[in-house]
C-alpha cells in the first residue's frame, strides 16, 4: 500500500474524497465547500 506525503493538497484531497484516495476508507464524504475545506486544512496544519 502506498502513502501520500503530508502536504496541504493531499490533506485537502483526503478530506474532500477519502474513497478516492483510499477505497474502502470508513471516513464519509461530507460535501464541504472550498472555504470550509480550506478552514479545516488550516486548522489541522496548525496542530503540527
Amino acid at each position: 500500500a502506498g502513502t501520500l506525503t503530508m502536504s496541504r493538497g493531499n490533506l485537502a484531497a483526503w478530506i474532500a474524497d477519502p474513497q478516492g484516495i483510499k477505497p474502502g476508507a470508513h471516513m464519509p464524504v461530507v460535501g464541504l465547500n472550498g472555504d470550509e475545506l480550506n478552514a479545516i486544512v488550516a486548522y489541522l496544519e496548525g496542530l503540527k
